[in-house]
């Protein structure tokens, strides 16, 4: 039995999503939540990806293992578009995160 290897270009969507994720937590905005609700997602589709990875190596016969490639297949998709939601969440939250210090600023010039 042949193991379905991460691809490298995924390893490396998770690695930019980790860059990602302590940039956002340098700047204060990882605390918004859909991005920590992003990064559960990430997780948790990163180890479905694991798992579905080890199936197809204890799989027996044909049909498991084409039904443990398919998971593995599925995993991958999942990681992949749960990587591209938390860049999405980070992007949207670093917005928010400039307006509300733009207003901030604002505010703090019409009191002084």
């Amino acid at each position: 039995m042949t193991k379905i290897a991460i691809s490298p270009d995924l390893a490396g969507m998770f690695s930019a999503c980790e860059d990602a994720y302590e940039q956002a937590t340098r700047e204060g905005y990882a605390e918004n939540p859909a991005v920590i609700a992003a990064v559960t997602a990430l997780k948790s589709a990163w180890r479905a990806l694991h798992v579905a990875n080890y199936n197809p190596v204890t799989a027996r016969g044909f049909f498991r293992v084409e039904f443990a490639a398919i998971r593995a297949d599925r995993a991958s998709r999942a990681a992949r578009e749960a990587c591209i939601n938390l860049h999405a969440a980070i992007g949207q939250a670093a917005l928010e995160h400039r307006l509300y210090n733009r207003c901030l600023t604002l505010t703090s010039r019409h009191v002084a």
